[in-house]
C-alpha cells in the first residue's frame, strides 16, 4: 500500500522531535478515527528508536486536544503501552446498538454500563490477552467479529484490517477508504504539515490530494 507514497516520508520524519514523531505515528495509525470514519484505533507505543512511550505520557493531553479525540491506556507494560484512541460520540452510538450490547454481555459488559465503565471493563480484560470483542470497539462488522470469536479456525475470505467472513466487497471498500485516509495523511506530512497540526487540514483526509 505505502511503497510509493512512503518514499521520502521517513527522511522527513527522522528529523522530527520525539513529540512530532509521536503525533505522526498516532495520526497515521489512527487516521480513519481522526477522519471520523472509524470509532477507534489501537496504537502500541514503545521506547525503541524513539522514546514514544515516555513521550506519550508527557503529551497525551496535548494529543487529545490537538486531535480532538479521547483515549484510554488499555495495556501498560514496562516496555510498551497500548492506547485506544477513540471518538466518543461514534463509539457510544455503536455500543448502544442492541446487537452489539447483546454480544458484549457474554463477556461481562452489563447493559446499563456507561461508556467509561465499558472501557474500564475492556481494560481489565486486556490484562490476560487482547480480547476478541475489541473488534466491536474498532468498528468491525459484528458478524465478522462473532465468527472470529466462535469459529476461529474457519477460513476467512480475506485478511485486512480485520478477518472478513461476510460481505467481502463491502469490506474491501472500507479497507480502501482507510488506506486512502492514511495515504493522504502521509502526503500532508511530506508536504511540510507538522503532524501536531494535521487536524487543521482534516478536510483533505478523505480526498485524493
Amino acid at each position: 500500500m505505502y511503497k510509493n507514497i512512503i518514499r521520502g516520508y521517513f527522511d522527513k520524519a527522522n528529523n522530527f522531535s520525539d513529540e512530532e514523531y509521536l503525533f505522526s505515528t498516532i495520526a497515521i495509525s489512527s487516521g480513519p478515527t481522526l477522519a471520523g470514519e472509524k470509532p477507534s484505533s489501537l496504537v502500541t507505543l514503545k521506547n525503541s528508536n524513539r522514546n514514544l512511550m515516555d513521550c506519550w505520557y508527557n503529551v497525551r493531553e496535548k494529543v487529545k486536544e490537538k486531535f480532538n479525540v479521547d483515549y484510554i491506556e488499555l495495556n501498560e507494560e514496562e516496555d510498551f503501552v497500548t492506547v485506544l484512541i477513540y471518538n466518543k460520540g461514534i463509539l457510544e452510538k455503536i455500543l448502544k446498538n442492541e446487537r452489539e450490547r447483546a454480544f458484549l454481555k457474554r463477556f461481562g459488559y452489563e447493559e446499563d454500563m456507561e461508556l467509561d465503565e465499558i472501557l474500564k471493563h475492556l481494560k481489565s480484560r486486556f490484562k490476560r490477552s487482547c480480547p476478541h470483542e475489541v473488534g466491536i470497539f474498532l468498528g468491525y462488522p459484528i458478524a465478522d467479529v462473532a465468527m472470529f470469536v466462535h469459529c476461529p479456525n474457519k477460513a476467512c475470505l480475506k485478511v485486512g484490517y480485520w478477518k472478513v467472513y461476510h460481505n467481502l466487497e463491502e469490506a474491501e471498500c472500507v479497507f480502501q477508504k482507510y488506506d486512502n485516509i492514511k495515504t493522504n495523511i502521509i502526503k500532508l506530512i511530506k508536504q511540510g504539515i507538522n503532524p501536531s497540526e494535521l487536524m487543521q487540514h482534516r478536510v483533505h483526509f478523505n480526498f485524493n490530494i
